[in-house]
C-alpha cells in the first residue's frame, strides 16, 4: 500500500475512522481516514485512541471504565475523546481482535445490511466499510454510543438544586462564578 506513513498521530474532529492493517512485515499499523484521506500510521488503532485520550489528559481504561459506569456492562464500550468538541467513537467488535474499525460518531451517515453476518458503514463523504459483523450488532454499537454522548450531555447541563430544612429563617440565591452561592439573610 502506497499510503503517507506517519509515526504518532491524534485524532482531530475530521477523523472519520481508524482500522487495523498489517505492513510488508507483519506489524500492525493503522489507516486512518481524515477528511478525504487516508494515511497510515505506525501505531496499533487502541493505541491512537488511547493516545488521543491521553492528550486530554484522561486514558483509554478509565475511558473505557467511565462509558461502563454510565451505560452499564457492556462489551466494547463506546469512549469519549473530551477537547474542544467531545468526540464520541466506537469499535464495530472487541478492540482486541485484529480486524476491528474504530469510527467516529459524528461522521455516520447509514448503518446498512449486506447480508446474514455482513453490514457496510456510510460515512461523511461517501465512504464505505464493508464488516464482517451483522447490521443488528453494529447498530446497537452505534446506538449505545449516541446514548453516552447524550447521557453525558445531560450532566453538563448546568442544573440547580438543593434541599433546605424547613426553617423561619430567610435565604437568598446568587449565581457565583460556577455554583450558586446560599446566604441566610440576616435580620
Amino acid at each position: 500500500m502506497n499510503a503517507l506513513l506517519i509515526k504518532k498521530y491524534i485524532i482531530i474532529p475530521e477523523t472519520k475512522s481508524i482500522r487495523a492493517h498489517f505492513n510488508e512485515i507483519g506489524e500492525c499499523c493503522s489507516l486512518v481516514l481524515e477528511g478525504n484521506y487516508t494515511f497510515m500510521v505506525k501505531m496499533k488503532p487502541t493505541e491512537i485512541i488511547d493516545e488521543s485520550i491521553n492528550y486530554y489528559g484522561f486514558d483509554l481504561n478509565g475511558a473505557s471504565s467511565g462509558s461502563k459506569t454510565i451505560l452499564g456492562p457492556c462489551r466494547a464500550a463506546p469512549v469519549r475523546i473530551p477537547g474542544g468538541m467531545d468526540m464520541y467513537w466506537f469499535p464495530h467488535t472487541s478492540p482486541g481482535h485484529d480486524e476491528c474499525v474504530w469510527f467516529a460518531l459524528h461522521h455516520i451517515d447509514a448503518i446498512m445490511p449486506e447480508g446474514h453476518d455482513t453490514s457496510n458503514i456510510y460515512v461523511s463523504g461517501g465512504h464505505c466499510f464493508r464488516l464482517n459483523a451483522a447490521e443488528k450488532e453494529v447498530s446497537m454499537r452505534y446506538d449505545r454510543t449516541e446514548q453516552l454522548a447524550s447521557k453525558i450531555s445531560k450532566r453538563k447541563e448546568n442544573t440547580f438544586s438543593f434541599v433546605m430544612e424547613r426553617t423561619t429563617d430567610t435565604y437568598s440565591v446568587q449565581k457565583g462564578k460556577r455554583n450558586y452561592i446560599i446566604e441566610r439573610k440576616k435580620e
